[in-house]
């Protein structure tokens, strides 16, 4: 294999080199020449360094207000909470006082009395797909402490009524709404009684009167409320308003009613326990 020939470089080349080296280091040592060259570069060497410190300074801030931010939204978090537990345990005292009231005068002459308990769960579950459609309106709550429940207790949501119970599954507990087109719920209004049942329609119950539409009484915007009939809901309890009235036949009218309570606005649930003592 050929091989490279090295190639020979004069020794005067390093000799003018060297002593040109020194002429330039003598003239920036004396004079100064090179200084403007030389501030030129430490400048642009400090504009890189601040430049750079900013950057990271502010990547920094960034990842600081990161996590801020995070800790702020965990924090609201739980505020929103237990403002929502808050609010469902001021509607459910409400309630309360209505059932005391109606206790003391059923009761006044007797020695039956009967205690409330109730326990707070927040939604876990709603069939979004049925809810919005279809003809069953269920939730699900959660039961973390597996709390016993039994069916039909009334379920408080958004200041009202809203369902009663129906089962449980180990850490879970169904409710059936208003909506639900197999529920029945005894309402009245100022001008009218009558066992109301579920469209399947979301917040929407009707019932069917058996009179004239010019015989009716009532009018669109008109408060609606249970009735106590039944025994499982306190009445005088406000759930909604009629917000449609037809004529089905000469002798039938239909009530279409807005209930109050929206579930898939509310995270917070109580479940009332009916207790009967006697002394």
């Amino acid at each position: 294999m050929a091989r490279t020939t090295p190639t020979y470089t004069p020794i005067r080349n390093y000799a003018i080199g060297f002593f040109l080296s020194v002429f330039l280091l003598f003239c920036d040592v004396n004079y100064g020449s090179f200084s403007q060259i030389r501030g030129s570069v430490n400048a642009v060497s400090a504009h890189f360094q601040i430049i750079t410190h900013s950057i990271f300074l502010t990547f920094d801030n960034l990842i600081s207000s990161f996590n801020q931010n995070k800790d702020l939204l965990k924090e609201n978090k739980i505020l929103i909470n237990q403002i929502s537990e808050m609010r469902i345990i001021s509607q459910v005292e409400k309630i309360h006082a209505f059932e005391k009231l109606e206790e003391l005068n059923l009761y006044k002459d007797t020695s039956i009395r009967f205690s409330k308990k109730h326990s707070i769960h927040k939604i876990a579950y709603i069939d979004l797909r049925n809810y919005l459609c279809c003809s069953s309106h269920n939730i699900f709550l959660q039961n973390p402490q597996k709390i016993k429940i039994q069916e039909n207790f009334p379920v408080i949501a958004g200041g009202t009524y809203i369902g009663q119970t129906t089962k449980s599954y180990l850490d879970l507990i169904e409710v059936i709404l208003f909506s639900d087109t197999s529920h029945t719920l005894p309402i009245k209004s100022n001008s009218f009684f009558c066992n109301a049942k579920g469209r399947g329609k979301p917040i929407t119950i009707f019932c069917k009167l058996d009179k004239n539409i010019s015989n009716f009484n009532g009018n669109v915007g008109d408060k609606i409320f249970t009735s106590g009939l039944g025994g499982v809901f306190t009445k005088d309890i406000e759930i909604g308003l009629i917000s449609d009235v037809n004529s089905m036949s000469p002798d039938e009218v239909e009530v279409i009613i807005k209930l109050k309570a929206n579930p898939i606005e509310e995270n917070f649930y109580a479940i009332i326990n009916t207790i009967k003592n006697e002394t």
